[in-house]
């Protein structure tokens, strides 16, 4: 629960609850919630980097880019530190991220599938299974990927005859530049104090790349069963959704018109198509007859 001390804080805040967005950007009409993030928006129409660092010659658009940069580059502050483990961030978003990693919370869902994701990130290229889209292109080739990563892995494959390459000593990654092989060893193979748990079995891991390869023995094993039919499945939330078939609970509710729902995605699909007034449907056109698509009504 959101408090504070300062009236102007509170009014701030409760900003973020509401679909208002009465500052308006002259140049692009796109609209926002406070002056100061209208002020950022145009800054960067012109180009204005108003916070400048006093140990380089960085400037930034906002004051938030100049912290982040200090804590980064200068101070290394990590202000923001896990209550369960040692880890410690720069940023407050990533901390409450590493939590994730602890509660097992998956809040951003896939309204397609049963797909869910502890941030947006990895929900967003999660969506492009789905939308087919491939946002990265080869510079040498234009052959385009869905992930940065997998470019990346293309150039370094098919492109980098004479580039050199650093093979890692535990596993069978080769890696183009010596700092990426040293993000990956830290990643990937640096014995970890905090406990990293399996997804599908209580087995216990302190290095990512040994969770990895363990976590792929389960790939097609279906270790949680129905007591009450022959259903089964790989992961235990699915299961939990699947009970409510026979129990028939339905915990997630509607607060507009009390409709009641099995699943939180069925939910949110619900609002969206009932109660939403701004929510336009995106639709899919057939290549080769033009007729459109939607996944909420017919079209």
């Amino acid at each position: 629960m959101y408090t504070s001390s300062r009236i102007s804080s509170f009014n701030r805040h409760m900003k973020i609850h509401t679909a208002e967005k009465p500052h308006m950007c002259h140049l692009c009409l796109k609209a926002f919630r406070t002056v100061t993030l209208l002020r950022n928006h145009v800054n960067t129409h012109t180009g204005t980097r108003p916070y400048k660092c006093g140990d380089c010659d960085m400037a930034f658009v906002t004051s938030g880019e100049l912290v982040r940069h200090r804590r980064y580059k200068h101070t290394h502050e990590k202000p923001f530190k896990c209550s369960m483990c040692k880890y410690a961030s720069v940023e407050a978003s990533k901390l409450k991220r590493h939590i994730r990693s602890h509660t097992g919370e998956r809040p951003f869902q896939c309204l397609l599938c049963s797909y869910a994701s502890k941030d947006t990130y990895k929900l967003k290229r999660h969506m492009r299974t789905h939308s087919g889209e491939k946002p990265y292109e080869c510079h040498v080739c234009h052959a385009r990927f869905t992930q940065s990563g997998t470019m990346k892995i293309h150039i370094l494959q098919k492109h980098s005859e004479n580039v050199p390459k650093y093979q890692c000593p535990h596993c069978d990654t080769i890696i183009a530049r010596k700092s990426d092989l040293r993000v990956h060893l830290s990643n990937l193979h640096t014995y970890k104090a905090m406990e990293m748990k399996c997804h599908y079995c209580s087995s216990v891991f302190h290095e990512r790349y040994a969770l990895i390869q363990h976590q792929k023995t389960h790939k097609n094993e279906k270790r949680f069963k129905c007591e009450h039919c022959s259903y089964a499945c790989k992961q235990e939330r699915h299961m939990t959704v699947h009970i409510r078939t026979h129990t028939g609970e339905k915990p997630f509710t509607c607060l507009s018109c009390n409709k009641c729902f099995r699943q939180k995605q069925l939910l949110n699909v619900h609002f969206k198509k009932y109660h939403d007034t701004n929510f336009i449907p995106t639709v899919y056109e057939c290549p080769k007859c033009g007729k459109g698509f939607s996944r909420w009504a017919p079209y």
